[in-house]
């Protein structure tokens, strides 16, 4: 059904179009009536109005200012003119303007009907239209403007499970992106860890910042070889290089320059430190693996900084500290998920192998520190002190471990009950690394901070340390930082009579103006308008 306006100045034209009319054999719903041009805009804002039956000739404004208007706001809107005037200029005008018709008074009813059906179909036909076009806009858009983000989105997705990587599923989900891609296909990861901001920014400097660098990434590292860069929750970033072999060393070497260049560059223009681990080549349903191990690298840097650090270095190292034969990894997984009577089996399991082996003292040598490297990352991760779950310190027992395997077997099976116990009882978020972060920024408020004093007081990496105190708080380290500040000058400034200049140093400023706008940013006054509120109650 439509809706029909009615716009004419004078009352008996608009009752005989009205009331003379039996517009029952056409699917009009609603008739609206209007005496002039701004009454007719009203109902127009108001009403879907399909057909407008206009006259020309109207006080104040024309049905020519009418039909501009419309063609304007509701370009849906079909116009019929019906005037007295046989003008050859207004018909000129409504010609122009595209009206529908132009109909001479006194109108023929019959006419006007068969006009106003022949309207209808006209806009009918604008309808399927603009269905049409609104349809093939809306995907235009979507995979020509907002194709980045998707595949962003879909990346995301398989980093965080919740994407299936089952071929199957992968395969599928790969095609209905486009992307040049199979589950088998060769994958290298690139991880970009941002360590220090050399200026003092705000959670949402920071983003700001760190899309920068993604840009940045794209252009140096990435440049134009097919690929994605995907920033996740903590905001790394992480350079996806489509079709990348695992033997195309010059290939990884090329990539170790590019990502060189692009640590100067950043450090120099977007005032951060950064660096780049680069992964070995996998297929791209191992892309959580790659990652993992990248991640693992990253914790485990507490010394370098604005480096290109390459998995395929430092897979040897790994590989000498952790015997092959024994899972570790599927370890850490019962670990994790608190499956201590299953991990119990696989260690008695792992042991009895030993025996019938007949291993020698170096591979218990090798075990015993693959399984510390176990337990140290499973703490790590869940920002826990080796102490407070070993206060005798049983991890130092390797003098007497290592004369049987029947020792070591009783101490593995000691320390994995006593890391699940301690999960148990505290929780598996306990993050007293975090804690022993505020109480450092707590003690020294007045003094110059730096998130790497900060890291090295809890012995892990900035950057990593960075996220962690994100995710614990929701509050950048800088973020908190000034709150803790802006919080003690308040209490100095309701309890004290301190010059405020002197409260600003007090509380770590050197600046007062750079102390008063982020006070007032804050709190919403200045710091002499809260002293002043504050003792005048």
């Amino acid at each position: 059904m439509y809706n029909l306006l009615v716009v004419d100045d004078e009352d008996i034209a608009i009752r005989g179009i009205v009331k003379g009319i039996d517009w029952s054999e056409l699917p009009i719903a609603n008739i609206y009536t209007a005496y002039d041009v701004e009454e007719a805009q009203a109902l127009l804002k108001e009403h879907i109005i399909h057909i407008v039956l206009s006259d020309i000739d109207m006080p104040n404004q024309s049905g020519i200012d009418l039909l501009e208007w419309v063609n304007e706001h509701s370009p849906l809107s079909i116009t019929i003119f019906l005037t007295g005037h046989a003008d050859f200029k207004y018909a000129q005008q409504a010609v122009q303007l595209d009206c529908f018709d132009y109909l001479l008074k006194p109108i023929d009813h019959g006419a006007l009907k068969a006009c106003v059906n022949s309207a209808l179909d006209k806009v009918r036909e604008l309808e399927q239209l603009n269905k049409i076009r609104g349809t093939y806009n809306l995907f235009y858009e979507q995979w020509n403007k907002e194709r980045p983000i998707l595949i962003e989105r879909f990346w995301q997705d398989v980093l965080h499970f919740r994407l299936s990587s089952a071929p199957q599923q992968l395969n599928s989900a790969l095609q209905n992106y486009a992307l040049p891609l199979q589950a088998s296909s060769p994958i290298r990861v690139v991880m970009i860890s941002i360590e220090q901001w050399r200026e003092e920014w705000s959670a949402r400097d920071e983003e700001i910042m760190t899309y920068g660098v993604k840009n940045a990434a794209e252009e140096m590292i990435l440049q134009k070889a097919p690929g994605h860069i995907v920033q996740d929750s903590n905001g790394i970033l992480y350079v996806l290089f489509y079709g990348v072999q695992d033997e195309d060393a010059q290939s990884e070497s090329a990539t170790a320059e590019s990502c060189q260049i692009f640590i100067d560059k950043c450090r120099n223009m977007l005032h951060c430190h950064l660096s780049c681990y680069i992964g070995e080549a996998v297929e791209v349903q191992q892309i959580r693996t790659s990652i993992q191990a990248l991640q693992v690298l990253e914790r485990s840097n507490i010394s370098k900084t604005c480096s290109v650090i390459r998995e395929r270095e430092n897979k040897q190292k790994l590989e000498q500290s952790t015997p092959q034969q024994v899972p570790f990894s599927e370890w850490a997984l019962l670990l994790e998920s608190g499956k201590q009577k299953e991990l119990s089996v696989r260690i008695d399991e792992c042991f009895d192998g030993m025996q019938s082996m007949k291993v020698d003292y170096t591979y218990m040598v090798a075990f015993y520190y693959g399984f510390m490297n176990m337990l140290f990352q499973w703490l790590d991760k869940k920002s826990v002190q080796m102490t407070d779950v070993f206060p005798k310190r049983e991890w130092e027992a390797a003098e007497n471990v290592l004369k049987s395997l029947v020792r070591m077997r009783a101490w593995a099976q000691q320390l994995s009950l006593q890391v699940t116990e301690y999960a148990n009882q505290n929780g598996k978020d306990v993050s007293q690394v975090v804690e022993k972060v505020q109480r450092f920024m707590e003690e020294h408020l007045g003094e110059e901070f730096s998130r790497e004093q900060a890291a090295e007081h809890v012995f892990l990496n900035p950057a990593y340390l960075s996220r962690l105190f994100r995710r614990e708080t929701g509050y950048s380290l800088t973020d908190y930082l000034v709150r803790l500040r802006i919080t003690k000058a308040r209490i100095e400034l309701e309890k004290t009579n301190n010059r405020v200049s002197d409260i600003a140093i007090h509380v770590g400023y050197g600046n007062f103006s750079h102390f008063s706008k982020l006070f007032k940013k804050m709190i919403g006054m200045t710091p002499q308008e809260y002293r002043k509120k504050f003792q005048d109650v």
